[in-house]
């Protein structure tokens, strides 16, 4: 496509041109690019991505017309709309034949332009021997511009700078079908998305608790939605309305952002709050004062729950009038009870939702109690073995993938267990020989906690794990052919070498840690979607929030016995994708060689909170039986 354009310039800007004397080039340039730094609008910016998209694409060419008065200066956009010069549009098709239509008019595409103006266009056809004449002139109008060889008429091309720049805000995960949800659902009225009875039930919960209240439902059974729903009702219910989405990690924003318009909230005025985006506080704070004028009805919010309890989001939130009904959804609710966050969580929020899998922080009793305190009970719970074994009335399949179990045991090395049982025996002065509430010390104590914690990195960095890998891989290649869709849950200590197992059994691995930009991320996910990339090697950045419904193999090498974090990852290969049977969960169990009498009875209690792990996973898997009988000769 070639397109030549006139930009809109007032009497002011063609006065500054002259006064300072500027290159034409110069300050249209300057214009262009203050337009596009101050676009609002979620419409006009995605299909500013567009023309960026098209441009990046070689798909379209653009130049600028600049019209002279006949004494030389330059005219303004009113100048030249009143002159009637330029202001005609045409257009011109030519296909692969040669075949020429072109049209040309002045229609007003908007709505008071058709409601009250006689708008007209005229059509011509070169394969239609009458018309075949203005059409071709067309044609050569177009092209005598194009070639800059009219009068009074200079085009240029459009400056390198706006060029780069529209190239530059395009979204690297941008697809240009994406503009259809914009004609398919413009009005926004009818949702594309319908909530199932357990999600409806969800925000009746919610609801009925005064609006504030922690919603626990298994990873992949529509959480999400389930929260959006309950913006959609907020947004219904209220005038004015200020929503903040707060997320534990910077990619998850883009993940609700398009969930978001999926669902077809009525919401047009969205910003993105993380570190990487630079202007989220310039955006953020005008957008606020245009909500607090009445300019806009609703504002909604997604951030990273560091960026929330920032200094910079404190001063804005603090603006706020009451007459503007404040609505914080935390997803992940169980991170944003750490002391550091807690401490900066603003309580200006009149309605309060929590979401999590598994929202328990464990041995933080304070975390606990916070957020208890801040959102509430937990008033709807939808568990892993609900969402397994429930049926989805629209596809009548399970809400989640059913699973096999296959748990895999493996002991310390002598030098390992050694130092592994000396942490034990410090952990038992510490404890004296009371076992009874042996869970409810270790909150309280923080000695002990350390210790707990020097123990688990002895669990999640054996040695021993890395043969054990080598024969889960054997195992997965000899039931799967290949090790494809595959996530793998390591150690930071155990994370190279196990890449180096992977490459060496041409196996393409990809490390995905949180050092990543939030662009390779995506990148990432994109190419493990597509199956180019056969497994994750994943630690922490994993177990929360994200999507990989293309994922069907979990290898759970290093986990706490934290449920949160098993749950989570264990989860993330439990997503409904179309031909993917079932998933596959391997999981190292790892105990210390022997075990000293002195510290029998600690360990045997100590352990038990593993034996629980274990138990919860295999309790919804398909070979239940089959894998109790392991477990209990493990």
């Amino acid at each position: 496509m070639k397109l030549i354009a006139s930009p809109k310039l007032t009497s002011e800007d063609v006065k500054t041109i002259i006064t300072a004397k500027e290159e034409p080039y110069k300050y249209i340039s300057h214009i262009l690019d203050k337009s596009t730094e101050t676009l609002e609008d979620e419409f006009t910016k995605d299909h500013l991505f567009a023309l960026g998209w098209m441009i990046a694409n070689n798909k379209l060419d653009i130049k600028i017309a600049i019209i002279y008065k006949p004494e030389g200066t330059i005219m303004s956009f009113d100048e030249i709309a009143s002159s009637g010069l330029f202001h005609q549009k045409i257009g011109i098709f030519i296909d692969n034949d040669g075949n020429i239509m072109s049209f040309s008019g002045s229609v007003n595409e908007t709505l008071s332009g058709w409601q009250k103006n006689i708008e007209e266009f005229k059509v011509f056809r070169s394969w239609v021997e009458v018309e075949k004449e203005y059409a071709l002139e067309d044609l050569k109008k177009f092209e005598k511009y194009w070639n800059n060889e009219a009068t009074n008429l200079e085009v240029i091309d459009i400056p390198q700078a706006i060029r780069e720049k529209l190239i530059q805000i395009v979204p690297k995960d941008f697809d240009i079908n994406s503009l259809e949800k914009w004609y398919k659902n413009s009005d926004n009225k009818t949702k594309k998305i319908q909530l199932f009875k357990h999600q409806i039930d969800a925000i009746d919960s919610w609801g009925s608790n005064n609006y504030r209240g922690i919603i626990s439902m298994a990873t992949g059974t529509g959480k999400t939605y389930t929260a959006i729903g309950a913006i959609d009702r907020v947004i219904r219910e209220n005038e004015k309305n200020f929503i903040v989405i707060s997320v534990p990690y910077s990619h998850l924003i883009e993940q609700w952002y398009k969930s978001i318009r999926t669902y077809g909230l009525n919401i047009n005025f969205v910003v993105k709050c993380f570190s990487e985006n630079n202007r989220w506080y310039s955006d953020l704070k005008r957008y606020v004062r245009k909500l607090l004028l009445g300019q806009i009805k609703n504002l909604l919010v997604i951030s990273t729950h560091d960026t929330l309890v920032s200094d910079k989001m404190n001063e804005i939130i603090l603006d706020l009038k009451p007459d503007i009904q404040t609505l914080i959804v935390a997803d992940e609710v169980h991170s944003i009870g750490s002391l550091k966050r807690r401490e900066n969580l603003s309580k200006i929020f009149d309605y309060r939702l929590g979401l999590s899998a598994t929202p328990k922080r464990m041995y933080d009793e304070f975390g606990n109690i916070f957020l208890k305190e801040y959102f509430g009970e937990i008033v709807y719970e939808f568990s892993l073995c609900d969402a397994i074994y429930s049926i989805n009335p629209l596809t009548y399949t399970s809400f989640l993938n059913p699973y096999y179990y296959y748990p895999y045991l493996c002991l310390l090395t002598n030098e390992e267990t050694k130092r592994y049982n000396e942490l034990t025996n410090k952990i038992l002065k510490l404890l004296g020989n009371s076992f009874d509430n042996i869970f409810e010390e270790i909150e309280k104590n923080e000695e002990i906690k350390t210790l707990l914690i020097r123990r688990s990195k002895i669990i999640k960095s054996a040695r021993n794990k890395l043969k054990v890998l080598e024969k889960i891989i054997q195992d997965i290649e000899s039931k799967h052919g290949e090790v494809s869709n595959t996530i793998i849950f390591t150690d930071d200590k155990l994370i190279n070498q196990t890449l180096e197992i992977l490459k060496s059994k041409k196996i393409y691995a990809v490390k995905f840690t949180q050092e990543l930009s939030n662009k390779e991320r995506i990148e990432i996910l994109k190419d493990f979607g597509e199956g180019y990339i056969q497994a994750l090697v994943a630690m922490k950045i994993l177990d929360e929030g994200v999507d990989v419904p293309e994922s069907k193999i979990a290898v759970i090498m290093s986990s706490s016995t934290n449920p949160r974090e098993f749950i989570q990852r264990i989860g993330r290969v439990l997503r409904i994708s179309d031909n993917k049977g079932y998933s596959y969960v391997y999981d190292i169990i790892t105990k210390p060689a022997y075990v000293e009498d002195s510290i029998l009875n600690l360990e045997s209690n100590l352990f038990r909170a593993e034996r629980e792990r274990v138990k919860i996973i295999a309790k919804c898997a398909l070979n239940y039986k089959e894998v109790m009988d392991e477990i209990n000769k493990l």
